[in-house]
């Protein structure tokens, strides 16, 4: 049986994917699969992190991880985000192993909600976005290991100019090494885009750079130069693809040839 290596990917929507959908991300990858919120495994095609439904234009699909194609109902759909460019790079250089993707991130999601027992900030989803992502990632650690976590917020704190904002994720940091028993595990944050216009953003992005850089194995992705699909907010498809591979070159740091 082939070691399945986990990738955890945590944080709001930038992570989740709000890049428009190509044929390229509607193609099954070998080996390379999502974990739903129902402990199955599926193909990881985009889009496989599932939080608002409506802003991912599936609000009318009886079975949203059933759905195939760039459009429904004459609608484009979204879900292009950095995991899947990871994952196609890990399995590259990994090809004797599966890759196995744990979507846990929630769009709007505030620092707040990544605190054990935080709720989403929807109280209509159900979602407890920290304690959801140990409970995925448990489940998944059962038949495989955990070699990643890619954290992608901000957004909503630069918004909302959140006191203490790095010391907080600081702790966010901490508590999932603890919480996934994973000390050795690298942690990439990802950087803000520089398209949003927010005098505040620039310095949430800054702090986020600094934990990278302050923390053990954490590494930091830059969104330098990545444009946005037209929203001043997200990331467009290619800028997604991009990330991803910035991603991967910051994990890159930490594991051996």
């Amino acid at each position: 049986m082939k070691e399945k290596l986990l990738v955890l990917l945590v944080g709001q929507s930038n992570m989740v994917g709000r890049g428009y959908l190509t044929e390229e991300d509607v193609v099954e990858i070998p080996q390379l699969t999502a974990l739903r919120r129902d402990f199955q495994w599926i193909p990881a095609i985009d889009p496989f992190n599932y939080d608002r439904l409506n802003m991912l234009g599936l609000s009318n699909a009886a079975d949203p991880f059933e759905v195939r194609g760039i459009e429904l109902a004459g609608n484009r759909r979204c879900g292009v985000g950095p995991g899947r460019t990871f994952g196609k790079l890990l399995l590259e250089r990994f090809p004797d192993c599966e890759v196995g993707l744990i979507p846990a991130a929630v769009g709007g999601t505030p620092v707040a909600s990544w605190m054990p027992g935080g709720a989403d900030v929807d109280p209509n989803s159900g979602f407890f976005p920290y304690d959801d992502a140990i409970k995925l990632t448990r489940e998944a650690m059962k038949t495989g290991r955990l070699v990643a976590i890619l954290w992608h917020q901000g957004e909503t704190d630069a918004f909302q100019e959140t006191p203490n904002y790095k010391e907080k994720l600081h702790t966010i940091i901490a508590n999932f090494r603890r919480d996934l028993d994973a000390p050795e595990v690298p942690f990439i944050l990802g950087g803000l885009g520089e398209f949003s216009g927010r005098e505040n953003f620039p310095a949430y992005d800054r702090m986020i750079r600094e934990v990278a850089a302050e923390g053990y194995k954490t590494g930091f992705a830059s969104a330098a130069g990545l444009k946005d699909r037209g929203d001043e907010l997200h990331f467009d498809t290619p800028g997604q693809y991009e990330l991803g591979r910035r991603y991967w070159e910051a994990f890159c740091r930490f594991i051996e040839d």
